[in-house]
């Protein structure tokens, strides 16, 4: 790898400089770079992150008298099922770059020092820095014209995972309603677990359906043994607000086959669809659809039954005015059409690139 110029240095950073550190991470899209700093600060806490995990690269040696510069910063953010979120400061555009030379060293020097710093939080939350459990995988979403950060994470050994389209369905109007297959039903994980079903014993039956969803997957197949089977079951229940009673799951002849598994957004008024799923053996009839569209009647207070019947009787609603959300691989057009045609709409795209975690093995 390409090493650090003279007089650049690579440190964790320490308390005295964290709030330079901030700034020249988040500061350089804000009006006011240090105003934003100090936002920053006031809520890391509570939403999660611990400022103790950056990275920095930086000129001078204020134990020498002289003042130090923070060029380029790394954060991770610690979340569940054996993950890590990554930042990393942009290209300096401003409010660093000052009249004549560029103190950041220019482009090509940025380059490498991003990398260098990504790395070097990489192998922190990997070895499970600061009393954090080891991180198994390291991941980011890019907003697709951040160029430069994703150069700096496939230099830092990242691999980007295709393209994400973020989706939503917005409104009131429940979907059509087909019946289920003969010998299919959904049960919801509240009811399983009500009717007397260990609770250990039903997430060792989620975490063998997950790994049977996976097989031949093509959404995100890059994904597929960064992670154990349970890591992803507790990244999924940290997704917005758990409630078991909208986690369901489907049975074929009392065979689980499938999943999906909705979370409540409160702050963004929303549900996510964390997870939809079926086993190779029931895909191509259609149950993903009907298994979607039971999902969405019931999140919109529809009962699961004939419209007109008698039993068709609203209930309470739980999507707010951001509607159901979800994030689908751009290369998975079946998936793509089912949404499409279950009344989801585009609304973002977002380039995610991933790394696998083996502890310390390595130079920073």
């Amino acid at each position: 790898m390409p090493a650090l110029n003279p007089g650049v240095r690579l440190i964790h950073v320490p308390p005295r400089l964290v709030f330079d550190a901030v700034v020249r991470l988040v500061g350089e899209q804000a009006g006011d770079p240090h105003a934003a700093a100090e936002r920053f600060l006031e809520n890391a806490g509570s939403v999660g992150i611990d400022v103790g995990l950056m990275w920095a690269t930086v000129a001078g040696d204020d134990r020498q008298d002289q003042p130090v510069l923070v060029r380029q910063v790394s954060l991770a953010v610690i979340g569940a099922g054996g993950t890590a979120m990554m930042f990393v400061s942009g290209p300096g555009r401003r409010p660093l770059i000052r009249r004549g030379a560029d103190p950041l060293g220019g482009p090509g020097l940025a380059a490498v020092e991003r990398a260098a710093v990504l790395r070097a939080a990489c192998r922190c939350v990997a070895d499970g820095a600061h009393g954090h459990d080891p991180a198994r995988l390291a991941q980011a979403l890019l907003e697709p014209h951040e160029k430069e950060a994703l150069a700096a994470f496939l230099d830092a050994g990242f691999t980007r995972v295709g393209d994400l389209a973020y989706l939503r369905r917005t409104g009131t109007q429940p979907p059509r309603w087909e019946p289920l297959p003969e010998g299919v039903r959904l049960r919801s994980v509240a009811d399983l677990h009500g009717s007397g079903l260990p609770v250990a014993d039903l997430d060792a039956a989620i975490t063998a359906l997950l790994e049977e969803t996976y097989i031949d997957t093509a959404d995100c197949p890059e994904l597929c043994g960064l992670r154990s089977a349970e890591e992803v079951l507790a990244s999924h229940r940290a997704v917005g607000r758990y409630d078991p009673a909208l986690w369901w799951l489907v049975f074929e002849r009392e065979k689980p086959v499938g999943c999906a598994l909705f979370n409540i957004v409160p702050e963004l008024e929303s549900v996510e669809l964390v997870y939809l799923g079926l086993a190779p053996a029931v895909r191509g009839r259609g149950l993903g659809a009907r298994v979607l569209e039971r999902g969405l009647r019931q999140l919109l207070g529809w009962s699961d039954a004939e419209a007109g019947s008698e039993a068709d009787q609203r209930g309470r609603v739980l999507v707010g005015s951001g509607g159901v959300t979800c994030a689908v691989d751009t290369r998975n057009a079946p998936a793509l059409g089912l949404y499409r045609r279950a009344g989801f709409q585009r609304f973002s795209i977002r380039v995610p690139v991933v790394k696998g975690l083996s502890g310390s093995a390595g130079p920073a």
